[in-house]
């Protein structure tokens, strides 16, 4: 059972290593972490595993008035995922989202390039380990599941830190595999059940995966 709350980011990332050893070395692994808050996780993971760690780029959907609340999000492949349940219960169509989707799309092709994702070696036969420092709803785990079937990995592995039990159960169901260190409930944020939780900059990103 691990002790709540995690010292910080790359706490958990070590954690969770111990719980995929086996992946150890190798060669047809990588590791993959959701940017931003997601790198300093994958550092840590990847370099106890002494894997490759590469960006993944999924942006969140947020609600038109309340953009903290998701709605859904897209991944960088160009999977577009939407919360149905979501919006039917907050009365919200698909044309109220897209110019939430349209501004996003401008952020996350920014993002590609700033983290040079284009030099990202094939992922077609690889086995995925894919990594955040957390999940709420899940929503950019989804659409990146999504988006890594198209590329035909052999295995995703999805390993978390944390997340609600729901949002466990629905990863379990798309992912070939996952590891989640714990499943608190009541959840409320992923930030709370940290110690250290600041933001995470494009500088640090860059530093994390230049190591």
């Amino acid at each position: 059972m691990v002790e709540l709350p995690f010292a910080d980011r790359a706490g958990a990332g070590m954690l969770l290593a111990k719980e995929l050893m086996r992946h150890k070395k190798q060669k047809d692994t990588a590791v993959l972490a959701l940017v931003r808050g997601g790198i300093p996780v994958g550092r840590a993971l990847a370099d106890t595993l002494e894997l490759p760690l590469y960006p993944y780029i999924a942006r969140k959907l947020g609600h038109p008035e309340d953009r903290e609340f998701a709605m859904g999000a897209l991944a960088e492949g160009g999977a577009t995922f939407l919360d149905d349940s979501a919006m039917r219960m907050c009365g919200i169509e698909w044309e109220d989202m897209q110019p939430i989707i349209d501004e996003e799309t401008k952020e996350l092709k920014r993002r590609k390039e700033a983290y040079l994702t284009e030099a990202r070696p094939p992922l077609d036969g690889k086995t995925i380990i894919l990594t955040d420092d957390g999940a709420a709803t899940g929503a950019t785990l989804f659409a990146s599941i999504e988006d890594l079937r198209d590329t035909h990995v052999s295995k995703i592995i999805v390993a978390l830190p944390i997340c609600p039990p729901d949002t466990a159960m629905q990863l379990g169901e798309l992912a070939d595999e996952t590891i989640i260190l714990a499943s608190p409930t009541p959840f409320h944020a992923v930030g709370i059940w940290y110690k250290s939780f600041p933001q995470v900059d494009d500088r640090e990103v860059l530093q994390l995966l230049s190591k």
